[in-house]
């Protein structure tokens, strides 16, 4: 089904001006990926491999879900303006003061987390690609199987 071909001749629709709005859609994805930090290249290669992957498309969706997010786990220091007459700038300086002390610590253990979310994908994505590999040479073995079985039919046939 890939490898037909359909050819459409319409008028109205201009195959060069398309293919030059994927290619620049292409180019803004990779462009917010390189700004994020991530491998727009082996997203894409994720993204597509779950649609021919022999395992389930959940566990590819999940997989690239954990590779997307596994390094976004930082907390910034919000601080909302309180209205309190007179001693509003010196609530909100000490608000942020001790905010950011505990920001910081949050963030040392988000650190932390991160690695161990980087650890985890990679194992998780190790552990798929086993059992891919194993799934290829368990039907590779039964389809040698059911060739030496029908040989060992047929020799048994002629041997009678």
């Amino acid at each position: 089904m890939a490898d037909q071909v359909i050819d459409i001749r319409d008028p109205e629709i201009n195959v060069e001006e398309i293919m030059a709005r994927i290619r620049q859609r292409i180019r803004e994805r990779r462009a917010q990926a390189e700004e994020r930090g991530l491998d727009y290249d082996r997203l894409v290669d994720d993204a597509s491999h779950a649609e021919t992957g022999r395992l389930s498309p959940d566990l590819y969706y999940d997989l690239h879900q954990l590779r997307s997010t596994a390094d976004s786990l930082w907390v910034s220091v919000q601080l909302y303006n309180s209205h309190l007459p007179l001693v509003n700038s010196w609530y909100m300086r000490i608000k942020g003061k001790l905010h950011g002390i505990v920001v910081d610590y949050i963030n040392r253990l988000a650190g932390r987390q991160v690695a161990f979310n980087r650890t985890t994908e990679h194992v998780l994505s190790g552990v798929v690609h086993a059992f891919e590999d194993n799934d290829a040479r368990v039907e590779a073995l039964e389809k040698q199987i059911a060739e030496l079985r029908d040989r060992l039919a047929k020799f048994e046939h002629t041997s009678d």
